[in-house]
């Protein structure tokens, strides 16, 4: 949890009442353990004054924390429904690398059944965000974008519209390969014509 609300822009723009309560656990924590190092004694550690009900609010702080950051996650599913797909620790990855499309990529996979990453314009500043064509599961074929896939905004949104780019990707391709079928007899054999178009 620690990366996602001292680290993730969006998180602490979304939550910034938990992002500082989880900042003001994370600071008194860390004095906690100082004092830990210098006085190693566990009879004192355990008996200071006031340090149960010091450990209990920090328990109490980071489960308000937990719960604000589940109801996070819950509507960014709704936006982007693939994303019940991962796991929590994978979503919220992705949700703070939002704004690098490449360490996005390595989740994609899991969110769609037939895609198993993006491939990205290699020009200009890292990271990548312009995509040009996808790859399937397996890796075995690779469909090109007929126009050039932004990644920009919320990762959810060019999420969203990375499945209709897909989309209209495989139409294009499907409705050229049909119109190619009319010429299977003149100008190439079924056999051979098939391995031009994506499966």
């Amino acid at each position: 949890m620690n990366p996602i609300f001292l680290a993730s822009e969006d998180i602490r723009g979304q939550l910034p009442e938990d992002t500082k309560r989880f900042e003001k656990v994370d600071i008194d924590w860390k004095e906690l353990m100082r004092d830990a190092v210098e006085n190693p004694g566990v009879v004192d550690a355990c008996t200071a004054d006031g340090r149960e009900e010091q450990l209990n609010g920090f328990n109490s702080d980071i489960e308000t924390c937990e719960k604000a950051l589940n109801a996070y996650l819950e509507e960014k599913k709704k936006v982007f429904p693939r994303f019940y797909f991962l796991s929590n620790q994978a979503l919220l990855d992705v949700l703070s690398n939002g704004n690098n499309p490449p360490k996005v990529n390595e989740e994609i996979g899991n969110c769609f059944d037939g895609l198993k990453c993006l491939k990205f314009k290699e020009e200009g500043p890292e990271p990548y965000k312009v995509g040009i064509g996808m790859y399937s599961k397996d890796g075995g074929e690779y469909m090109p974008f007929f126009t050039e896939f932004v990644c920009t905004g919320a990762v959810e949104s060019y999420l969203c519209d990375l499945e209709n780019k897909m989309i209209s990707t495989l139409k294009i391709d499907l409705e050229n390969a049909k119109e190619a079928t009319e010429d299977w007899e003149m100008i190439k054999p079924r056999h051979i014509w098939l391995d031009d178009y994506c499966a």
